[in-house]
């Protein structure tokens, strides 16, 4: 399971938070978290290395980790990719992020604050944008929604609703939401 770089790096990045993440073969990953917001605020920069799926993805996880401090970057590449169609969202929640371009451009600060719901209306179809707009809302006062122009893949989602968050899919709006608080 964490055969590839991007597992890797994701799981490295959870280590760092306080996360026990260990291979107990190539099949089976045990994690042991520490809970939704109570990430623990890391001694070093977090690395997404080449993945910007988990760079976008901590985005969202970190800016609703109240009182903590968090500066993210990855390789050469990465650090190139445009993260603004997830820091702007997340700024409308009231996330603080900091970073070179006007915060668009790893590698990026994050100070963990309160976060409020909202509604938005992405440009694209991007379930990495969905995914972190939704991971965020769970820390988030109120309820978070995302529409899209059509509705992007849904792996986060099928993800939450296991883990017993609640979330509505309205496919006709193209649109999901997720209620703050939700564990």
């Amino acid at each position: 399971l964490l055969l590839g770089e991007d597992p890797r790096s994701t799981a490295a990045c959870f280590r760092a938070l306080g996360a026990d993440i260990s291979e107990l073969n190539s099949e089976c990953v045990r994690i042991r978290g520490v809970g939704l917001g109570r990430l623990q605020e890391p001694a070093d920069v977090l690395d997404a290395g080449n993945s910007g799926t988990t760079l976008r993805l901590m985005l969202g996880i970190l800016a609703g980790q109240a009182g903590r401090f968090f500066a993210v970057t990855g390789d050469r590449s990465l650090r190139s990719r445009p993260m603004g169609r997830v820091v702007e969202p997340l700024r409308q929640m009231g996330a603080s992020i900091w970073g070179r371009a006007g915060g668009t451009l790893a590698p990026l600060a994050v100070q963990g604050g309160s976060l409020k719901g909202i509604h938005y209306r992405s440009p694209v179809a991007s379930a990495q944008v969905k995914s972190c707009l939704l991971l965020a809302g769970l820390l988030a006062e109120g309820t978070t929604q995302v529409t899209e122009p059509a509705l992007s893949r849904d792996h986060s989602e099928r993800m939450l609703r296991a883990f017993g968050a609640n979330i509505h899919v309205d496919p006709e709006a193209k649109t999901v939401a997720v209620v703050g608080g939700s564990r």
